[in-house]
């Protein structure tokens, strides 16, 4: 038995040497994983008529989205922005196409509703833009006990985050084969990988966009496309996060992003094919730990984290 538990100790700390080295890595640019070889993550090519292509961001008119929407456009890449109607919709369509000489396009829906991804692609289709990059960045998040938050708010938070990721994706999967080389970039979080409380409907859509990213980048590694999926964690992306991320402590507070970065790091690896994203290093560090040490560890310093929220609530 001693021995038994000497080579245990010996095996972990062997786990954990190797955990720095796998966060530099993925820090460098360079994803630990099986998946990168399916789709060729080093060749990231440029299509001859870029100029006729065109990338699709799904809410972009605030937050990560917004900043994704504008790093493509920053790289010469053309961007329809889809979004809920309004001003924020507009300004953005102004402001990328006076400083980032691109094409820019916006179509205002509430792609909570049943059928609006279909009127998204029926958009496209009919003024012939061509897709070759579709990043699904669209959802909802929410704060509280499981039955603080109503039915209704329950379905708008799945549909969004599930229903249209997966419909968008199903509709244009057909045309980004047609435009190779494509990229889809479906926007997970951080709180995919952990039990997070109340936040738990929120977290488990976020699971089922990581799973729903891997299992098809696998489907699609001999058509040209590449599947990326994002997993930010903290970020300022609206008032009421920022509001929560301000009352963090320690390293949590430190590994908050701002949007810009979050979306300079998304795109470049998207560009290159990777698998899954972990902006900030912080971040990467946590989910290589969060695979070895066990779960009642998890639960502790998770609650912990949440402990200090407490006054912070959605009103949904």
């Amino acid at each position: 038995m001693l021995i038994d538990q000497t080579t245990k100790e010996k095996n972990v700390e062997i786990s954990y040497a190797t955990l720095k080295d796998d966060v530099m890595t993925e820090e460098q640019g360079v994803e630990v994983s099986d998946t990168t070889k399916l789709n060729g993550d080093s060749t990231a090519r440029t299509p001859k008529n870029k100029s006729n292509m065109y990338t699709l961001v799904t809410g972009s008119s605030s937050g990560i989205g917004k900043a994704l929407a504008l790093e493509c456009a920053s790289k010469g890449m053309n961007v329809l922005l889809v979004a809920l109607p309004g001003d924020d919709l507009h300004a953005l369509e102004k402001q990328i196409r006076q400083q980032c000489n691109v094409k820019c396009h916006s179509f205002g829906v509430d792609l909570s509703v049943h059928c609006s991804s279909t009127s998204v692609y029926n958009w496209v289709k009919e003024n012939n833009y061509k897709v070759n990059v579709l990043i699904n960045n669209v959802g909802v998040g929410s704060k509280g006990n499981f039955e603080q938050l109503s039915p209704d708010f329950y379905y708008t938070q799945i549909h969004l985050n599930v229903m249209t990721t997966c419909i968008l994706t199903r509709l244009f999967v057909e045309d980004l084969k047609t435009n190779t080389p494509s990229h889809i970039l479906n926007v997970g979080s951080m709180g995919g990988f952990f039990l997070l409380p109340q936040k738990i409907v929120y977290s488990a859509t976020k699971t089922f966009v990581y799973a729903f990213s891997q299992g098809l980048r696998m489907e699609l590694a001999s058509s040209g496309i590449t599947v990326s999926v994002l997993c930010p964690g903290g970020t300022d992306s609206n008032e009421k996060t920022t509001a929560i991320n301000n009352d963090l402590k320690g390293l949590a507070k430190v590994s908050i992003l701002q949007p810009h970065q979050v979306a300079k790091e998304a795109i470049d690896k998207m560009l290159k094919g990777k698998p899954r994203i972990i902006p900030g290093f912080i971040n990467k560090f946590s989910y290589h730990l969060s695979r070895l040490v066990p779960e009642f560890v998890h639960r502790f310093f998770i609650s912990r984290a949440f402990h200090h929220v407490k006054k912070h609530e959605y009103s949904c």
